[in-house]
C-alpha cells in the first residue's frame, strides 16, 4: 500500500491523524507530515478511513508496484 497526500488540497484538519496516528502527524500550525509512505498492511483499514473521512479528499491510497 502506498499513501499520498495532495498538499494543495490539505487544510490541516487533523482527521487523518485522528484515524491513523501511526501514519499521519499534524502539527500546531496544521501542517501534515506523512510518517510512513508505505505503511504495513496491518494499518490498511485505518489508512483507508483516514482517506475516506478527509474533509478535502487530500489523501489517496493505492497499491505499490
Amino acid at each position: 500500500m502506498k499513501v499520498r497526500i495532495d498538499f494543495d488540497l490539505c487544510q490541516g484538519h487533523g482527521v487523518c491523524m485522528g484515524e491513523c496516528p501511526e501514519v499521519f502527524q499534524v502539527n500546531d500550525e496544521g501542517e501534515v507530515t506523512l510518517l510512513e509512505e508505505q505503511p504495513d498492511d496491518a494499518l490498511r483499514k485505518k489508512v483507508q478511513n483516514a482517506a475516506r473521512f478527509c474533509p478535502t479528499g487530500a489523501i489517496s491510497v493505492g497499491d505499490v508496484g
